[in-house]
């Protein structure tokens, strides 16, 4: 799969190819949701147990949540900030929110 090299450097396809053979279950994880179907259960244990997820998403929107609150037109509707407001009020935490709980990587 090498290739010469041109005079307008590497085949960036070629690059990626070869850097996406070398990496680990915790780059893939990373570098891309599209890879996290290539982790299995007890990679995704091992990668949780030593980078847990600390509620990111939580602190996230409620920084985002916190500052929509300040003034409305920091929220407004069908903005993300507007809805991440909404949702909060509604249901107690957002759509997002509940989907990374749900999901096999957590929030």
């Amino acid at each position: 799969m090498l290739q010469a090299a041109s005079a307008a450097g590497p085949d960036p396809v070629v690059v990626a190819t070869l850097t996406a053979e070398r990496r680990t279950p915790s780059s893939h994880t990373a570098l891309g949701a599209h890879h996290i179907d290539a982790v299995t259960d007890e990679q995704a244990d091992a990668i949780h147990h030593a980078y847990p997820r600390l509620e990111m998403v939580r602190s996230l929107t409620g920084a985002i949540v916190a500052q929509a609150a300040k003034d409305p037109r920091n929220a407004p509707g069908y903005s993300i900030p507007g809805e991440f407001l909404r949702e909060r009020g509604e249901f107690g935490q957002t759509r997002l929110e509940y989907a990374c709980r749900s999901s096999r990587w957590g929030s």
